[in-house]
């Protein structure tokens, strides 16, 4: 099936990228489109690892947190100390 661009910055671009790897247009605009697809996977794949993540936290983590913990801050010396900082630095 044949692909028919007609857009001037595109035709450019695809004719930069086939200067600079030698490549055919076809393969070109093949290879950016399958980069293209891998990442939306990936950031698809990341939105559903943070929802894994958090129904993960809300079933098995936080359950256990007692409830006297919930809910305050930490001082500054407690982040410091759970950083490895020190009077010297890290």
């Amino acid at each position: 099936m044949a692909l028919n661009i007609k857009n001037a910055r595109v035709e450019q671009l695809a004719d930069e990228v086939t200067a600079l790897t030698g490549e055919s247009k076809t393969e070109a605009i093949r290879r950016a489109l399958e980069e293209r697809k891998q990442r939306l996977g990936v950031q698809g794949a990341s939105q559903d690892r943070a929802s894994q993540v958090r129904r993960f936290l809300e079933r098995e983590v936080w359950p256990l947190v007692p409830a006297s913990k919930t809910g305050k801050r930490l001082t500054r010396a407690q982040e410091d100390a759970i950083l490895g900082y020190g009077r010297e630095g890290v």
